[in-house]
């Protein structure tokens, strides 16, 4: 990946934790992996555990969220969710929202919850 791909990423996941801090959610993890793949954003926000995508698109003319979770990358999600509340039994109680934090090119968030 080339490094300024990886700079945007990083900043698109400061500028989103820093909604969600704003918004009242409590950051758990960022970027948690297993051997499935990648949750950028894993936080609590009213007994909701939200597995959020973070993207960074500067062309959003027709753009949908749900465009960003294709089957295969809902299935991988799931996989990684049930990874973790194995790895960390206490957040099984929680309801689980599959969740996308879309930034533009004036870096305005948009946070879309419950998508899946």
């Amino acid at each position: 990946m080339p490094r300024k791909n990886i700079e945007l990423g990083k900043l698109g996941e400061s500028l989103a934790v820093d909604y969600l801090q704003n918004q009242g959610h409590t950051i758990l993890f960022q970027n948690y992996r297993n051997q499935f793949g990648e949750i950028d954003i894993i936080s609590l926000c009213d007994d909701v555990l939200f597995c959020i995508e973070v993207k960074y698109r500067t062309h959003t003319i027709h753009f949908h969220p749900l465009e960003v979770f294709n089957e295969t990358k809902q299935r991988r999600l799931r996989k990684l969710y049930y990874y973790l509340i194995k790895e960390h039994p206490p957040l099984s109680h929680l309801t689980v929202s599959f969740s996308l934090a879309h930034l533009n090119e004036k870096r305005e968030v948009y946070f879309y919850s419950h998508l899946f």
